[in-house]
């Protein structure tokens, strides 16, 4: 089994900028592997995280260089963020590197990217986005990561299969590290509401195998109509529940790419959007965490799980309840499509060593269950909203024994794609794009064929 509910608690570490400090083993005698010991401190408790023998290489001697990475934040210490992150502790104090940073901002930095190639001053790597498989991949912004993995050694090896679906000529571009555990989209609901209501909870549906589109929207249907000014959802939530289908429209088999958009069980999909939406179920406009339910006129409201902390805080009196979006009642599956954590290793670098070092690092820092039990004790002191049982249900997601991730590569296919015609596919009806599926897909099934031809010639 391959835990992602381990791979994502360990990312956080990235966010949570928790203090740790690694050194050798006390050999005076450099060897080949080396047993790292860390240790992390806040508020004066100190947590102790010791790695076993063998677990970080250091075959090569990589003390003294420099990572250069080209980002809209810095890896380093900030004013803000003031401590080491754990992955950049064992990097820095197991193998004696350094980052770089290299600043850029939002709206240039892919521009900023390509300058530093065509000019000789390229970066290491560059953070894994939609566009860059196969848009960027293709353009020959970066370079294979073969030669720095061994997809053999267990922590690799768990995110290998992962790996395999963004093979670009027989070749991986793309390392995972984890999964972006704050842009996954989650319902949240208040406990007191359903009681009130006489609901069955939702989350005891889900746990039951019960929850499904059909009780679901029998649900927001119901709690509509016993009361006035009343919603069912709110929030960021079509793409989401289009997911939920098991399909997605664009697919690919390692070689080819396909416009799936004819897709029967995505046509269920937007059919049960159009019907939310066409009984008045939806209450448009942004919605923050910290809104979401101070005004008990919504039943549910998904967001990505950075907005729970502020909607929990918002109802210290009540349980704000996290469930995932429901099944296909045709469907014995829970499908979930969760952001990649990775670098891409840009071309023109020629810190390969460098390169393997900091994504070994970065690996093990999701890996080992050691930090990731740290990471949640200190993701939990940092967000007071958040329960230990909350974040333990959100970690489920990444758990691939119980949710299957589901995938579209229609963003990276063009800037124009993931930046327009995504957004019209997934969420057209809701956000008045357009006026149904059918019209939809008539209208953006030659364009999707179009920018594929690209890639499949």
């Amino acid at each position: 089994m391959k835990n992602y509910k381990k791979i994502a608690a360990g990312l956080m570490a990235v966010m949570l900028t928790a203090s740790f400090t690694a050194c050798s083993n006390g050999e005076s005698e450099q060897t080949e592997e080396i047993t790292t010991t860390s240790k992390t401190e806040w508020t004066g408790d100190n947590i102790e995280v010791t790695v076993d023998e063998g677990t970080l290489s250091t075959e090569v001697d990589i003390s003294g260089k420099t990572l250069k990475w080209m980002g809209i934040y810095d890896l380093n210490p900030t004013n803000d963020s003031p401590e080491r992150s754990a992955e950049l502790a064992l990097f820095e104090d197991t193998y004696g590197a350094s980052i770089e940073y290299i600043p850029t901002t939002d709206d240039k930095r892919f521009d900023d990217l390509a300058a530093a190639i065509v000019g000789g001053s390229s970066p290491d790597i560059f953070i894994y986005e939609w566009r860059s498989f196969p848009y960027d991949i293709s353009k020959g912004q970066y370079q294979p990561i073969d030669s720095l993995i061994d997809w053999e050694d267990p922590m690799w090896a768990d995110v290998k299969d992962t790996a395999d679906k963004f093979l670009w000529n027989g070749e991986h571009y793309i390392a995972p590290l984890g999964y972006a555990f704050n842009d996954t989209q989650v319902l949240m609901y208040n406990t007191r509401i359903i009681e009130e209501e006489g609901f069955e909870d939702p989350y005891t549906l889900y746990t039951q195998g019960e929850w499904n589109w059909d009780t679901f929207t029998d649900m927001m249907k119901t709690y509509v109509e016993n009361g006035s000014d009343r919603y069912g959802i709110g929030g960021w939530w079509a793409n989401a529940f289009v997911y939920t289908s098991g399909d997605t429209v664009v697919t690919y088999d390692g070689e080819k790419f396909t416009n799936n958009i004819n897709s029967g069980k995505i046509e269920r999909a937007q059919l049960v959007i159009e019907d939310i939406f066409k009984n008045n179920l939806v209450k448009r406009g942004w919605i923050g965490g910290e809104s979401a339910f101070t005004t008990d006129d919504l039943l549910f409201y998904s967001m990505g799980t950075w907005a729970y902390n502020a909607a929990a805080e918002s109802m210290p009196d009540d349980t704000i309840q996290i469930v995932p979006f429901p099944k296909d009642a045709e469907s014995d599956k829970y499908y979930v499509s969760n952001k990649i954590h990775a670098y891409m290793w840009v071309k023109g670098s020629e810190n390969g060593d460098v390169v393997k070092a900091w994504l070994d690092c970065n690996r093990l820092v999701n890996y080992d269950q050691q930090y990731t039990d740290v990471a949640k004790q200190k993701y939990l002191e940092n967000n007071p909203g958040w329960t230990s049982e909350m974040y333990d249900i959100a970690m489920d997601f990444y758990d691939d024994e119980k949710f299957t991730q589901a995938y579209d590569y229609g963003y990276g296919l063009s800037t124009y794609m993931g930046d327009e015609v995504m957004s019209i596919l997934y969420e057209g009806v809701v956000n008045e794009l357009s006026e149904n599926w059918v019209q939809t897909r008539e209208t953006y099934s030659n364009i999707i064929d179009e920018e594929i031809a690209v890639y499949n010639n």
